[in-house]
C-alpha cells in the first residue's frame, strides 16, 4: 500500500487491517432485493478511494452508505454499474406518503433526502429526472446539485436526481457513463466529480464483491488491490453500446460458455452469437445473469432447470448445490475464464413457498440466477447479447476504467484480508500498467469466510434506516436475524470515529407474476 502522502484511501475493505494512524469503523447490516434492473441510455491527481459495499442478507444487491447535503443525511445507495445517474429518495416521495403503494411495495419510507435541511441545496431542473420500467414503475422527480460524502471524501455540488415517485425503498448510486444519464441535457456523473474534483487520480475503480457468504465487499476507486485477486489481470476493450452504437455500457465479448461438472465432465455451449463473440454487459445492479434464449435453453436443459408458466423464469431443485457441489459456469473473456461456483447459481429466497409452486418438479423450487433474455426482446433491437450481474461478478475482480475504455479481469482471491493497493494514472498506468498488474498466485483462503460478528433483527415493513420492495422478485417478507459486519474505514489525515447505519428490509416474494424490470430511458 502507497503512503498516506501519496493515496487517499477511504473506506477500505472487510477485514482489512492498516498501519495508519486514523481509523474510521463502521458497523453495517444487511437488507434485501432481487434486482433485475438495468437502467438503460435513449435512442495531475493523486488519490485512490474505497467504500465499502453491503452484501444483504439474501445475497442478491450491494448498497454503500452516503451523506448528502451539508449537514449531512445519511443515505443508503443501491450501488449500480448498470446506470449512470445518482439519485436519492424525497422525504415527501409517494412511498413516504400514500399508503396505497407502501402496501404495494410492502415497505415504508425509510432513506430519504430533505433538501431544505440542507445549506448547498441547489435545484437544476424540475421534472427532470423521468426514468421508467418495463413494469410499469420508475423513478421519477428533479435533478439537483448538492454535496456528497463517501467514505469520508466530499464531492461538491454533485448532480442528482431527487425523487418523488420511487418504485422501491432505496435510491441509486449509478457508476456508468455520463453518456448514459436519463436526460438529454448531459452531466457529469459521480464519477466524473470524483475525478475533476481531484478526489482520485483516474476515472476507474475495481469491483471486488467477494463471497456470497461474505458480509460484503469493496470499491475501490481510482486504484487496483492486487491481493484480490488471481494471476495477470486480462484487459479487455470496452466495446460501443448494441443499443446506441455509443459508449454507454460497460460492455465486453464473452467469447466462450461452459460447466463443469462434479464427475468432471464438460458440457460447452454452442451458438452462432458465441462464435462472433457475444455482447455482455456487466451490471452489478442485477441480480441474475441474462444470456440469449438458445444459450440458456442450453444452460436449462445440462443442470436440469424447469421453466415457470408464461413468465419463462427458471427454477432448479434447491438441492443442487448439494447433488452439484463442484459444478462452476465458466465465463471465457479472451484469455481470462472465471469461473462462478454451484452457490452463486443457486437463489433460495422463496421461504415456504418454495415448496407450492405448480408445475415444477421439485420438493423445494429456488431460482436459478441464469435466465433467458427472451424477456427483453419486446422493448429491445437484438436478443443477441448478455446481461451479468452480481452473481457472476461475485466471482470476478473487475477494474472498470473509463478513461482508458478498458475493462481488468480476473478470478476473484475471495475472503482475503491483506491488500495491495496500485494506484492508477489517467493514462491507465500502475506498476506496468494494467496489462502488468498480477494478484496473488492461488486462492489464499478458505473458500468459507472466517470472518466473526455480533447478530441484530429486523423486521420488514419498519421504518429503521435502509431500503426494501426492489425493483423485481424479492425476498420472503419474515423477520431474519442479520450479522453486523465491522468493516474498516481508513481515512489518512482525518480523527477516527464510528457511526451504525441499517440497510434494507426484506420485502415480500413474487413467485407467480415474475415481473422483469428491465429499465429504460423515457423523455
Amino acid at each position: 500500500m502507497k503512503a498516506a502522502s501519496a493515496i487517499f484511501l477511504l473506506a477500505l475493505a472487510l477485514g482489512i487491517s492498516s498501519a495508519e494512524d486514523h481509523v474510521v469503523e463502521f458497523s453495517l447490516s444487511r437488507g434485501s432485493v432481487l434486482r433485475t434492473g438495468l437502467s438503460l441510455p435513449p435512442l495531475a491527481r493523486r488519490a485512490t478511494l474505497t467504500e465499502d459495499l453491503i452484501n444483504n442478507i439474501t445475497d442478491t444487491a450491494y448498497f454503500v452508505d452516503v451523506e448528502v447535503g451539508s449537514p449531512g443525511q445519511k443515505v443508503s445507495l443501491l450501488f449500480d454499474t448498470g446506470s449512470s445517474d445518482t439519485w436519492v429518495i424525497s422525504y415527501r416521495a409517494n412511498l413516504c406518503t400514500d399508503p396505497s403503494v407502501q402496501l404495494t411495495l410492502n415497505s415504508k419510507c425509510l432513506d430519504t433526502y430533505d433538501p431544505a435541511k440542507s445549506s448547498t441545496y441547489s435545484l437544476v431542473q424540475t421534472g427532470g429526472l423521468n426514468i421508467s420500467y418495463i413494469a410499469g414503475a420508475g423513478a421519477f422527480g428533479d435533478y439537483i446539485t448538492d454535496d456528497l460524502s463517501i467514505g469520508g471524501a466530499v464531492i461538491k455540488k454533485l448532480q442528482m436526481g431527487y425523487a418523488t415517485v420511487v418504485p422501491q425503498a432505496y435510491g441509486i448510486m449509478g457508476l456508468g457513463f455520463s453518456s448514459n444519464v436519463a436526460t438529454r441535457s448531459k452531466y457529469p456523473t459521480i464519477m466524473d466529480q470524483l475525478s475533476s474534483q481531484g478526489l482520485i487520480t483516474s476515472k476507474a475503480f475495481s469491483l471486488y464483491l467477494n463471497d456470497v457468504r461474505s458480509d460484503g465487499g469493496t470499491i475501490l476507486f481510482g486504484g487496483v488491490d492486487q491481493d484480490k485477486f488471481i494471476g495477470p489481470l486480462t484487459v479487455l476493450p470496452i466495446v460501443r453500446s448494441i443499443f446506441t452504437g455509443n459508449f454507454t455500457q460497460f460492455e465486453v465479448m464473452v467469447s466462450a460458455l461452459s460447466l463443469w461438472f462434479t464427475n468432471g465432465t464438460k458440457t460447452d455451449l454452442s451458438s452462432p452469437v458465441l462464435t462472433a463473440s457475444l455482447p455482455a454487459i456487466l451490471d452489478s445492479g442485477t441480480t441474475l445473469t441474462y444470456l440469449p434464449n438458445d444459450l440458456a435453453l442450453q444452460v436449462f436443459r445440462a443442470v436440469g432447470a424447469a421453466t415457470y408458466g408464461v413468465s419463462g423464469l427458471a427454477f432448479v431443485d434447491c438441492e443442487l448445490p448439494n447433488l452439484q457441489p463442484e459444478l462452476t459456469m465458466n465465463f471465457t473473456f479472451g484469455s481470462a475464464t472465471i469461473s462462478v461456483p454451484v452457490r452463486d447459481l443457486v437463489l433460495d429466497l422463496l421461504g415456504a413457498s418454495a415448496s407450492t409452486i405448480p408445475g415444477l418438479p421439485f420438493k423445494r423450487s429456488c431460482y436459478f440466477t441464469i435466465q433467458s433474455n427472451a424477456g427483453f426482446q419486446a422493448s429491445q433491437r437484438t436478443p443477441n447479447y448478455a446481461l451479468i450481474g452480481s452473481n457472476f461478478l461475485r466471482s470476478a475482480y473487475v477494474v472498470y476504467d473509463m478513461d482508458n475504455l478498458q475493462i481488468g479481469i480476473a478470478q476473484a482471491n475471495l475472503n482475503s484480508t491483506t491488500s495491495k493497493i496500485s494506484e492508477l494514472r489517467a493514462n491507465g498506468s500502475a506498476t506496468g500498467g494494467l496489462s502488468g498488474l498480477t494478484g496473488v498466485a492461488a486462492q489464499q483462503t478458505s473458500s468459507t469466510p472466517t470472518t466473526t460478528a455480533t447478530t441484530t433483527t429486523r423486521s420488514s415493513g419498519t421504518t429503521a434506516n435502509g431500503g426494501g420492495g426492489g425493483g423485481g422478485l424479492s425476498g420472503t417478507g419474515s423477520s431474519e436475524n442479520s450479522p453486523t459486519p465491522t468493516v474498516t474505514v481508513v481515512v489518512p489525515g482525518r480523527s477516527a470515529g464510528s457511526t451504525t447505519t441499517g440497510a434494507p428490509p426484506l420485502a415480500a416474494a413474487v413467485v407467480a407474476a415474475c415481473i422483469l424490470c428491465f429499465a429504460f430511458t423515457m423523455f
